[in-house]
C-alpha cells in the first residue's frame, strides 16, 4: 500500500528497490526526485509488520509510529533546521540547547547525532523487525561524521538496514559511496507530473507554472 502522498513514480522504485538484497541504499539525483520520500518508504516497508512486494501496509502499529515519528526502531540522522521542519524529535540533550538558545540548529548532521546512531545499530530490536537508519540529506555529514558511519556500513551488525538519501552525492566520501547500493533517482516525465499534481489538487495551470519555475521537477 503506497502512503497517500507518494508519487507513483516514487512507489514504482520502491518496488524495484525493495526486491533488492542488502544492508545500504545510496539515493542519489538533483533535488525535487523524492529521494527523502522514496527513503522514508523503504525503511517503512522493512519494519512494517505485514509488508508485501509493493511497501508497507500503512495500517500496522509500525507504520502508524512512523507516521507519527516515534519509531523504536528508526532513527533518522539529518541536519537539525531539516529535523525540525519534518517534525522529527531531537535527542533531549540538543532540545534543550536549542530551548536555552545555548546555539543554533545545526545545518549539518553533527557527529554526536552520528555517534548516537551507530549505538542504537548495535542495539537489539524492539519490535523484532530489525532497525533501519535514514540519513538525509547524505551530504551534509562532514568528514568526521561519515568516518563515523563507515565502520558500521562495512561491519554491519545483521539486522539494521541503511538508507541514504542525498541530492550531491559526489560530495559523499567514495568509501561511504563504495559501501552502499547505489540508485539513480528517476525523473519522470512532464505529462505524468502533470497528471499526478492535478490529482493533488493543483489547476492544470498552476501544475504547469509550478513545475517550469522547478525546473521540470515535481
Amino acid at each position: 500500500m503506497s502512503h497517500p502522498s507518494i508519487a507513483p513514480w516514487v512507489a514504482a522504485q520502491r518496488s524495484t528497490l525493495l526486491a533488492q538484497r542488502g544492508h545500504a541504499w545510496l539515493l542519489h539525483g538533483p533535488s525535487g526526485l523524492g529521494q527523502y520520500a522514496l527513503g522514508l518508504e523503504l525503511v517503512r516497508a522493512w519494519l512494517c509488520d505485514a509488508p508485501s512486494p509493493e511497501g508497507a501496509c500503512g495500517q500496522c502499529a509500525s507504520c502508524h509510529a512512523i507516521d507519527v515519528h516515534a519509531h523504536a526502531d528508526l532513527c533518522v540522522l539529518m541536519p537539525e533546521v531539516d529535523m525540525l521542519a519534518l517534525g522529527w524529535p531531537l535527542p533531549e540533550k540538543a532540545q534543550a540547547e536549542i530551548d536555552d538558545k545555548a546555539r543554533k540548529p545545526s545545518r549539518e548532521i553533527r557527529v554526536e547525532a552520528m555517534r548516537n546512531a551507530v549505538e542504537f545499530a548495535q542495539r537489539t530490536s524492539a519490535r523484532g523487525r530489525g532497525k533501519a537508519v535514514l540519513v538525509y540529506p547524505a551530504e551534509q555529514m562532514n568528514t568526521i561524521t561519515a568516518n563515523a558511519l563507515l565502520k558500521t556500513l562495512e561491519e554491519p551488525p545483521g539486522d539494521v538496514r541503511f538508507v541514504l538519501a542525498s541530492e550531491a552525492a559526489h560530495q559523499l566520501l567514495p568509501t561511504i559511496r563504495s559501501r552502499c547500493l547505489g540508485h539513480t533517482m528517476v525523473w519522470p516525465d512532464a505529462a505524468h507530473m502533470l497528471d499526478w499534481m492535478t490529482g493533488q489538487g493543483f489547476a492544470p495551470a498552476a501544475a504547469t507554472a509550478y513545475l517550469r519555475a522547478a525546473g521540470g521537477r515535481p
